[in-house]
């Protein structure tokens, strides 16, 4: 990548893509391809939505016009995270690593965000294309014509091998956030995508307030940044009595709730008996909204301790993965070669 003309390079992603898709260079001096993901209001993306800015758009009170986020999933050079075609994604990386394969590349990187995760999905679901991937070793389980090209295999179990990971972007069309090739590609399946500014902890939903994640603020364990939920929308410091909490039973209500594992299709997530469930649930495509009868994916959690998010699906997934498939079940220390991530950028 050493051999290439930034200049020249950029004036062809934006005049291939309409203006769909841009380069952008990291500390090191080397490009990443990203889509521009122009500021919205919840009331543009969601039915019942306030006239307020989605959080994706807010840090610290003040409102940006814009975020990128990675075209595909990222690949590693020395260290760093880079969106770029044609590779094999980047996998069997914990959530710390990920994290600092992204903050690494300079002021503005970092490991996209639930809240750019929900801006997507819900402009997924408002323009009523739902992606494709690979969700099936290689290829769609419910379109299996679709396919991408192969960079990873294991054992089938009969003596043979299959394809798992499938090289960025090398799917079809159908395979993007919005159909075309200026989208965001392997949106759903390939590998899992770990998120950042969000997680449970037994339980007990917490995130960053706003897009703080852009930041680079601290997402370990004991960082003060995390937040809990209580049902009017105030945000406080986990543990505070009464927040919200994702159940046994998959619903979210407040009471404490014991150590168990449980998967639920996420259109089914709901509040639980006489709980009130604030707007940011549905900003940050925690709970679905009534209106839409198009998601796909399915919830997995695990309440015993601190659980870290990824998202979109693997190429086992096959039902199972969708733009609204959450994974809540794991670690931030888990391991899988089904598990990537994208970067993203705000220009601060």
């Amino acid at each position: 990548m050493n051999n290439y003309n930034f200049d020249a390079l950029k004036f062809a992603a934006e005049g291939i893509t309409g203006g769909g898709g841009t380069v952008l260079l990291d500390d090191a001096g080397l490009p990443s391809f990203m889509v521009p993901v122009a500021k919205r209001t919840n009331a543009q993306l969601f039915t019942g939505g306030s006239e307020k800015t989605h959080s994706a758009f807010v840090i610290d009170d003040v409102e940006y016009s814009k975020f990128y986020h990675s075209m595909f999933i990222n690949c590693m050079v020395n260290g760093l995270a880079y969106s770029w075609p044609n590779m094999d994604p980047r996998a069997s990386i914990n959530y710390d690593d990920s994290h600092k394969a992204c903050n690494a590349k300079g002021a503005g990187w970092h490991l996209a965000s639930i809240a750019e995760r929900a801006v997507i999905d819900h402009l997924i679901y408002k323009s009523g294309v739902i992606p494709r991937g690979n969700t099936q070793f290689g290829k769609s389980h419910s379109y299996t014509y679709e396919a991408g090209v192969g960079t990873a295999s294991e054992s089938d179990g009969a003596g043979g091998t299959r394809i798992t990971r499938t090289a960025t972007g090398s799917g079809p069309a159908t395979w993007t956030h919005d159909g075309t090739r200026s989208g965001i590609a392997d949106w759903v399946g390939n590998v899992w995508k770990w998120t950042s500014g969000l997680r449970i902890v037994n339980g007990e939903i917490q995130i960053f307030v706003g897009n703080q994640a852009a930041k680079q603020v601290s997402h370990v364990d004991a960082s003060t940044y995390w937040k809990a939920i209580k049902p009017d929308g105030s945000l406080v410091a986990p543990g505070t009595t009464g927040t919200l909490k994702f159940t046994s039973t998959g619903t979210i209500g407040t009471d404490r709730v014991a150590a168990t594992s449980t998967s639920k299709a996420f259109k089914d997530v709901a509040a639980a008996s006489g709980v009130t469930m604030p707007e940011i649930l549905k900003e940050l495509h925690l709970l679905p909204c009534s209106d839409i009868t198009t998601y796909q994916g399915t919830v997995y959690l695990n309440t015993d301790g601190e659980r870290l998010p990824f998202v979109g699906g693997s190429c086992n997934g096959a039902s199972n993965a969708g733009p609204s498939a959450l994974g809540l079940s794991d670690p931030r220390s888990y391991v899988g070669a089904y598990v990537g991530f994208f970067s993203a950028f705000m220009e601060l």
